[in-house]
């Protein structure tokens, strides 16, 4: 298969994610989901679904019974993430953004990529026979990215270390603990197979409800905010979510030993736009929500096209099938 089969192979697997997060648009914006309905459905979600989901990939997961690949991949998460800021304050000063036009929202708005909605079910597309595994650690490295953005982050935006290590236990973080801790006890084979079930089932809701429900969130947030578009925002991001941080994030993934699934995780993640979250963020912790969204839409429709070209070009640097 040569590389533009190969490139039409992986945009076709990206575009059912993109297609369910233009439902969520459109629908939010028919008004079938209202602002408190997706305000529910986000607590079922982060509460319910996706602690579930959670909990169906790390138990029994041979990939996470080593302890180095288990602190890898939660080291990964937090220093690329560190890096990820690091990187985005140095470009948003040598850009002129200054600090009150929104240098800390630009830098946590683009040093965080969409790490989990959109890489799940791209993981399950790209490599079938191994997915479950790879999900397992891609848990265990989000769980470094969250602890970065808990802290570092929210002081960069708020001014303030108050609370930071509290919003830490939420849901995802107790169950990928939970999951950890099962695994390595071995008790997972001592859950009653009918637990297993309900949660498997209620975990197989949660990518196509939360793809959903970033298509809402997007569609609520731009009716709500009126947009300003600064070029050296848009360009800014651009460069450091699809040209700089993809390299880092190859870099460390060609540096891994021992853990081909921590290699994938790190190529998915490398080719992914920014997060929607961190508007909410700029938005509760004294942010500028307009910077927020101008980085969020700008690399999100530029990943229709750079996201299956990095991961196609990730996966052969690397020599990861799919």
């Amino acid at each position: 298969m040569n590389s533009l089969e190969n490139f039409v192979e992986i945009v076709i697997h990206t575009l059912p994610v993109f297609l369910m997060v233009g439902v969520g648009y459109l629908i939010r914006q028919l008004k079938v989901i209202t602002d408190e309905s997706e305000k529910s459905i986000v607590r079922l979600v982060v509460n319910v679904l996706y602690p579930c989901f959670i909990l169906t990939k790390i138990p029994g997961n041979q990939s996470l019974q080593q302890l180095s690949v288990v602190f890898t991949a939660l080291m990964a998460g937090f220093i690329l993430t560190l890096t990820g800021l690091l990187v985005s304050r140095m470009l948003g000063g040598g850009f002129n953004i200054k600090k009150e036009d929104g240098l800390n929202t630009f830098s946590v708005s683009t040093a965080l990529q969409n790490y989990g909605f959109i890489p799940i079910p791209l993981i399950e597309a790209l490599f079938p026979d191994v997915a479950d595994q790879t999900l397992g650690v891609l848990f265990v490295h989000n769980l470094g990215l969250e602890l970065a953005m808990w802290t570092v982050c929210i002081v960069m935006l708020s001014g303030t270390a108050k609370g930071a290590m509290k919003r830490l236990i939420n849901g995802p973080t107790i169950a990928i603990i939970a999951g950890l801790l099962l695994n390595f006890t071995g008790f997972h084979q001592w859950i009653p197979p009918v637990a297993q079930k309900a949660a498997h089932d209620l975990g197989n809701c949660t990518i196509p409800i939360s793809l959903v429900l970033v298509g809402a969130t997007l569609a609520s947030v731009i009716s709500s905010h009126k947009i300003q578009l600064q070029p050296k925002i848009i360009f800014g991001s651009l460069l450091v979510r699809f040209a700089i941080m993809p390299i880092a994030f190859i870099a460390v993934a060609a540096m891994v030993t021992g853990s081909q699934e921590l290699q994938r995780v790190l190529v998915v993640e490398a080719a992914m736009p920014a997060a929607i979250f961190p508007i909410v963020l700029a938005k509760h912790y004294g942010g500028k929500p307009n910077v927020a969204v101008q980085v969020c839409l700008a690399t999100s429709l530029i990943s229709l096209v750079l996201t299956p070209a990095w991961l196609l070009l990730g996966l052969h640097l690397l020599e990861l099938q799919h």
